[in-house]
């Protein structure tokens, strides 16, 4: 191990009080979204940063989602890598049923407890954290290094990454990407599935509901419709031969991380029925039903082909329209690139561990960059209990974690690595 590398873990290992209590404070930091204000959140990495003289800078569209961005400038010429990670979480899920108090913070049992522990405050912080410690060894490496630190992801939303990507894409698009969203430390995703979500609309005159036979009912047509929609989950997927090279690979540590049927279905379109509202009374015969499709599409499906698709099965149903919310294609990066062959050798020397590249079910914001042609992969703790009662971080799993991003990041820079 080089002298810089050695360095660099001491670091770490100097800083790792501070680093727990850096993802405590973050976490009781309230940042849900909705409604997605991310100040206090944003607050606390700006000052671990401060501290430490790394530059940053404050852009936001929306004073109450706040982006955090910095760049560094090695001492000769190389890559540059995007550090990203969302400030945002989930709102918490049925306060009832937890421990403690969803935002403590609270550190037991080797754990860091609380709402967005694992989604993503774990990976946001130790991105800022990689951000500060190689902003001190700046004078040791190569290249250019940036922080994207956003908010208002967990929607979707345009006041995060994609309003960096829009407006500030010369400073934050790069060579390669690093994202550090939970999944498994056994793994590094390099792709993801891509969602098309869809609204349906079902408009008849309606009655009262002793009458069924002077209008039909939206709520039936929307059931009966439902129930054809499941026909798309039917559809002929041809992979690309790297995807299913890695689905394959992968199939055991997959379903063992997200269980039994998850290496399935990332070939395969998936739909989820998210929404599905209609009806005033009970004694009234629905004149309106709306229908919120979440599919999800896996690498060879064009979302313009599932739209048309969709579009058949809704236009038998004559009181039916349906419109596109959203709509993505599936991308996806060289499994093969640089930095998944440093995070696997990063991670097998610090933890021992035997890292898998694979897709990805979920979206995150890797999406975005990947769509613009820059290389992206996402790498992170174990996703426990995420959108769940007491969500939690193992820190003995997170500070391998981090150590890995820190040495991936650093052997990127240092080595003058290609795109």
């Amino acid at each position: 191990m080089s002298d810089l590398r050695r360095r660099l873990l001491a670091m770490i290992d100097a800083d790792r009080d501070a680093l727990v209590d850096l993802l405590s404070r973050l976490v009781r930091a309230r940042s849900p979204n909705p409604p997605g204000d991310t100040r206090a959140a944003a607050a606390v990495l700006a000052g671990w940063l401060e501290v430490r003289g790394a530059p940053y800078r404050v852009v936001a569209c929306n004073p109450t989602m706040p982006n955090l961005i910095g760049s560094i400038e090695g001492a000769r010429a190389g890559p540059h890598l995007v550090l990203n990670g969302h400030i945002d979480t989930f709102p918490p899920v049925a306060a009832e049923r937890w421990t403690d108090d969803p935002f403590s913070g609270r550190i037991l049992d080797d754990k860091v407890w609380g709402t967005g522990s694992s989604d993503m405050k774990q990976g946001t912080a130790s991105l800022v954290a990689v951000y500060g410690w190689l902003h001190a060894l700046k004078a040791e490496i190569g290249g250019r290094l940036t922080l994207t630190a956003v908010s208002d992801e967990e929607t979707f939303g345009p006041n995060g990454a994609r309003y960096l990507l829009e407006h500030h894409s010369s400073e934050v698009l790069g060579d390669c990407l690093l994202n550090a969203e939970p999944g498994a430390p056994t793994t590094v995703r390099f792709a993801e599935k891509a969602p098309l979500w869809i609204g349906i609309d079902i408009e008849t005159v309606g009655a009262h509901g002793a009458y069924p036979h002077k209008s039909p009912s939206a709520t039936r047509i929307a059931a009966a419709l439902i129930e054809d929609l499941a026909a798309i989950e039917e559809t002929d997927v041809e992979l690309p031969p790297a995807l299913a090279r890695a689905i394959a690979n992968g199939a055991p540590e997959i379903d063992r991380i997200h269980l039994a049927g998850a290496a399935a279905n990332m070939g395969r379109v998936t739909l989820n029925i998210g929404t599905w509202n209609g009806g005033m009374l009970v004694n009234m015969l629905p004149g309106h039903s709306r229908i919120e499709a979440d599919i999800r599409l896996p690498w060879g499906v064009s979302p313009t082909a599932m739209v048309a698709k969709v579009g058949k099965i809704v236009a038998r149903y004559s009181h039916a329209s349906m419109r596109v919310i959203s709509s993505q294609a599936p991308e996806w990066s060289d499994p093969d690139h640089i930095m998944v062959d440093l995070i696997r050798r990063n991670a097998h020397e610090i933890a021992g561990l035997n890292v898998r590249p694979i897709p990805s079910l979920a979206g995150t914001d890797a999406r975005l960059w990947r769509q613009r042609g820059v290389p992206a992969f996402t790498y992170g703790t174990t996703a426990t209990n995420v959108a769940m009662p007491d969500e939690h971080t193992d820190i003995n799993e997170w500070l391998g974690v981090v150590k890995t991003h820190a040495l991936s990041a650093l052997d990127y820079l240092s080595r003058g690595a290609t795109k």
